[in-house]
């Protein structure tokens, strides 16, 4: 079984969530507390989403979900740097780490999809397939 901690995905989204914990530690006292919390709990819901989906047999809709909290945070981030909570250089780099989640969430929901129209039930963990055979057991 694949661990969750060993994909490109986990490490873009436990950096994001690195990343916005430093970014809100440096945010003005009154929207620390509500904006800066939400924020940081969106990015640490995106970890646990990378989990539940390496775990779980039907992955579409939890990366579903996470496709959708993506563009929150996207949101969130957005409004920040028009608040001037983060600089355009924070925010960019930010952006960049939510590209590549949102654009691995996306290539690994199509393939799961794939996957299930084709009849090749994957157990909970297992990863992916690369260069035309298995990755993992």
């Amino acid at each position: 079984m694949a661990l969750h901690t060993d994909t490109e995905i986990y490490k873009a989204t436990y950096d994001l969530s690195k990343l916005v914990t430093e970014y809100v530690s440096n945010m003005r006292r009154n929207y620390k507390a509500d904006f800066g919390a939400e924020l940081r709990r969106r990015c640490m819901s995106l970890v646990m989403r990378t989990y539940e989906a390496n775990t779980t047999s039907d992955r579409t809709p939890v990366l579903l979900r996470m496709r959708q909290e993506v563009e929150a945070v996207n949101l969130s981030l957005r409004l920040a740097v028009d608040l001037r909570l983060i600089s355009p250089k924070q925010y960019s780099h930010a952006i960049a780490l939510t590209t590549s989640i949102g654009k691995q969430a996306t290539g690994w929901q199509k393939s799961s999809e794939r996957a299930l129209v084709a009849g090749l039930p994957r157990q909970p963990g297992q990863r992916a397939m690369k260069s035309g055979r298995a990755a993992g057991p």
